[in-house]
């Protein structure tokens, strides 16, 4: 992985140029770092950082025969060399998509044995009717009913506890 760079600065800005590029046979994923002393301002898409960066650089992918430019700002004065391959590595040969990616996480919530039901005192129609719907829900039997109470009993716990503070 080949790096070309060059930096400017202006108003207390520092602008980093970069070419990625990759003379290998296979498609490489690497690891741009800053080495300016100063976080890595990226470049944005519509108000978040493109896709790869970071504080410290970006991190992606430069296919065979390729390159890739990068650019990004600090408020760091320039170093010699701006930027630097941190890590390169063979890249796989498909690479798997955001929704792949989010699938192999699995279900972010913890298991229902682990939380503890609340403490606060409930009437007690009221813990008897959740404790239904909960076993129901438990069960995959849960109805229609049960969302739109749910929903209701939520939405006036929400407005009463406004009004409670």
């Amino acid at each position: 992985m080949d790096l070309e760079t060059t930096a400017h600065r202006r108003r207390g800005v520092t602008l980093v140029a970069v070419r990625a590029t990759n003379d290998g046979e296979h498609a490489r994923r690497v690891r741009v770092a800053n080495r300016c002393d100063g976080p890595v301002w990226p470049p944005r898409e519509q108000g978040v950082p493109a896709p790869g960066w970071d504080d410290g650089g970006w991190e992606g992918v430069v296919d065979a025969g390729d390159a890739k430019p990068l650019g990004y700002a600090t408020p760091a004065p320039p170093a010699e060399p701006p930027a630097e391959v941190a890590w390169t590595e063979r890249a796989a040969e498909t690479e798997p998509t955001p929704a792949e990616a989010l699938a192999d996480l699995g279900d972010p919530r913890p298991p229902a044995d682990a939380v503890s039901p609340p403490t606060t005192a409930l009437p007690d129609g009221v813990r008897e009717w959740l404790d239904d719907v909960a076993e129901r829900a438990e069960d995959g039997e849960s109805t229609d009913a049960d969302r739109d109470g749910v929903a209701a009993l939520a939405a006036r716990a929400s407005r009463l506890r406004e009004d409670v503070e």
